[in-house]
Parts: structure tokens; C-alpha cells; sequence
């Protein structure tokens, strides 16, 4: 596992990163994870993102990656240039089980269950739920990136979740393990997140 590793560059350095955030503050976590080394897909890997119709993650990654086989999925309809579906990721019958090699979400667990988009599904364990679902569509040896809000208490903070260490263990990583993760300051008020690299066991 990795330190504590700061993913703190201006906003100009971000943007002269390979990977294009389009000024998004939670891809630009996940271009400093990929600029810094802890992002390795397979050749034409099949990747599910979960939570695609809020920021565009694939079309920058598209084009650093043309040969990503990529399957987003949210419960808002939206359009992107991989394969997308309007379904519920608390569904496990949405894929079968060791589908993807690597899932993706950025900025997604912590909403999910909690009625924040065109009356989502409710279930206040949906983000246990969620990760216990992207576990089964992993294949062996699969790994899951993601960020949440971080801090000292764990609370739900209207439509998002807010977790402390005790509540990213219990919550986010049963069957998994940590291979990287950063504590990510910015000027935001959902600062700071945590961004989390991890394996499936």
C-alpha cells in the first residue's frame, strides 16, 4: 500500500496532464492516479464505470485508450462513447458475475441509495450494496478505483456520504484490499476525498 500520497497540482498542471478532466475536480483525482502510475488496464479490458452521467470519464480515456471495452452504467439516462446502460447498480442481476477487469466510479458510491438523482432507488447500505455488486462483477484478479468525501465522522450529509476511516473499512472495502490511496485536499466543499485503489481478493 501506499502512503499518504498528495494528488495537489494546480489547475493549469492538471490540465497539461495526458488525461483531459475537462476542469472536473474528481477526474482531475483520477488523472493525477493515472499520471502518478497506479492505473494499468489490460489490453482491450472490459471496464464498467459506474455513475457515468455526471462527468464524462470515458471520452478522455477513449482517447488515450481506443481498445477499452467500456460499460457505463447510472440510473439517469445519458450518452457517452462507450456502451451505456440506464439501470440500478444495486441490481446484481445487471451483468454477470466476473464480467469486467476493472471497475471505475468517480465520484459516485457515496450518492448511491440515498434519492439524490431523478428519484433513484433508496437504500441507506446502497453504497455497501454498490461495492458488494462491482465485487461480484470483477473478475479475479479485478481492481476498483474510487473517491469519496473523507473526514474525521462518518455522516450523511444530505445526498452524499461523508467517511471516516472506521466507515471506508466497514463500508467500502470488504473483499478487497488497498493497493494505493491519497488524501486529496482541494477548494471544494465536499473537501477533502480519499481516492482508493483496490484489489479484489
Amino acid at each position: 500500500m501506499i502512503d499518504v500520497v498528495k494528488l495537489e497540482r494546480s489547475p493549469a498542471q492538471i490540465a497539461a496532464l495526458p488525461y483531459q478532466t475537462g476542469g472536473d475536480l474528481c477526474l482531475g483525482f483520477w488523472a493525477l492516479a493515472v499520471d502518478q502510475g497506479w492505473i494499468a488496464f489490460p489490453p482491450d479490458a472490459q471496464v464498467l464505470e459506474i455513475g457515468c452521467a455526471e462527468a464524462d470519464w470515458q471520452t478522455p480515456m477513449l482517447a488515450l485508450r481506443p481498445d477499452l471495452q467500456i460499460t457505463g452504467v447510472d440510473w439517469r439516462a445519458c450518452e457517452r462513447p462507450g456502451r451505456t446502460i440506464h439501470g440500478d447498480v444495486l441490481a446484481p442481476q445487471l451483468f454477470q458475475p466476473a464480467t469486467f477487469d476493472a471497475v471505475v466510479s468517480i465520484s459516485a458510491i457515496e450518492h448511491v441509495g440515498l434519492g439524490a438523482y431523478e428519484d433513484d432507488p433508496l437504500d441507506r447500505n446502497g453504497d455497501c450494496h454498490a461495492m458488494r455488486n462491482a465485487h461480484r462483477w470483477l473478475k479475479p484478479g479485478g481492481w476498483l478505483y474510487l473517491d469519496v468525501p473523507h473526514g474525521p465522522t462518518y455522516a450523511v450529509e444530505g445526498a452524499y456520504r461523508r467517511y471516516n476511516d472506521a466507515a471506508v473499512q466497514m463500508r467500502l472495502l470488504p473483499g478487497f484490499a488497498v493497493r494505493a490511496w491519497a488524501h486529496c485536499e482541494v477548494n471544494h466543499p465536499d473537501s477533502p476525498y480519499l481516492a482508493l485503489l483496490l484489489d479484489k481478493l
